[in-house]
């Protein structure tokens, strides 16, 4: 399967849960806004779970993305803010993102297959965070403990997702939340 056929697959798996939930979650749905057939979903990504597991994983992988699209900040705590802050914005596909995350971490609550894919998810997007909190706390000298950080932090951005998306904070009170708490930490 061509790059460009797993990314339309992806980005309509996530625009789907978004605008549908888990619940109305439909394989054929995905399929069509795709523009592929049910057929080939199956080939690919093996069933339901496998799509799923594979949407959670490019979720992680996008918000890398955004992080390194902008502007190469000089410092380590600066690249952990852009990657933090990531996570709320006001384009469409980082909300469609960010629900499909929270529907399916939600979902691993009660699915044993979803917990794995979730659990395995948020480990690569912690180790990412732990990698740059230890840069910054080489850099400034600090006694702070990257992987518990990283977990602060992970957790933090996971709690205000799910605020931003229910209308409890716009996108910029939920990124002042994550400076706010990277200062507090001395990063």
């Amino acid at each position: 399967m061509s790059n460009d056929a797993r990314e339309r697959i992806l980005t309509a798996c996530e625009q789907t849960i978004a605008r549908s939930g888990i619940r109305g979650f439909r394989m054929h749905d995905v399929a069509s806004a795709a523009g592929v057939s049910i057929g080939l979903l199956a080939y690919h990504f093996g069933d339901r779970n496998g799509l799923l597991q594979a949407a959670l994983d490019h979720v992680t992988e996008r918000a890398e993305d955004r992080a390194r699209r902008s502007p190469e900040p000089a410092t380590a705590s600066a690249r952990l803010s852009a990657l933090l802050s990531s996570e709320f914005g006001a384009e469409p596909e980082v909300r469609a993102g960010s629900t499909a995350w929270n529907e399916l971490r939600a979902l691993a609550v009660f699915e044993p297959a979803q917990a794995v894919a979730v659990a395995r998810s948020t480990a690569t997007w912690q180790q990412t965070v732990q990698q740059l909190v230890a840069e910054a706390v080489r850099d400034r000298g600090s006694d702070l403990d990257p992987a518990a950080t990283a977990l602060i932090l992970t957790a933090l951005v996971e709690g205000l997702s799910g605020r931003w998306l229910t209308g409890q904070l716009t996108a910029e009170e939920a990124q002042e939340c994550v400076s706010a708490a990277l200062r507090g930490l001395g990063l």
